[in-house]
C-alpha cells in the first residue's frame, strides 16, 4: 500500500488523539517534576525537545498499526 492510499477512521483519529494527549502531560508532568535547571525557559525547551522526539517516534509507531486505517476509494 502506497502513502496516502488509506484514510484514517474518526476512531482511530480520537484514539490517537487521546492517547498522544496523555503521553504529552506525562512528559509536561515529567520534566516540570524534574525541575532539570532553575530556569523556567530552559525546562520548556527541554519539554519541547522531548516532546519533538516522543511525538516523532508516536507517529511512526502509529503509522505501523493498521486498525482504523480504510482503502481510499477511487
Amino acid at each position: 500500500m502506497k502513502v496516502g492510499d488509506f484514510k484514517e477512521t474518526k476512531k482511530r483519529s480520537f484514539l490517537k488523539t487521546f492517547v498522544w494527549r496523555i503521553i504529552a502531560i506525562l512528559n509536561s508532568f515529567t520534566i516540570l517534576t524534574l525541575s532539570l535547571t532553575d530556569k523556567p525557559l530552559e525546562n520548556a525547551l527541554i519539554m519541547n525537545l522531548s516532546g519533538f522526539v516522543i511525538y516523532f517516534s508516536y507517529e511512526r509507531l502509529c503509522n505501523k498499526i493498521s486498525w482504523g486505517k480504510e482503502n481510499e476509494s477511487r
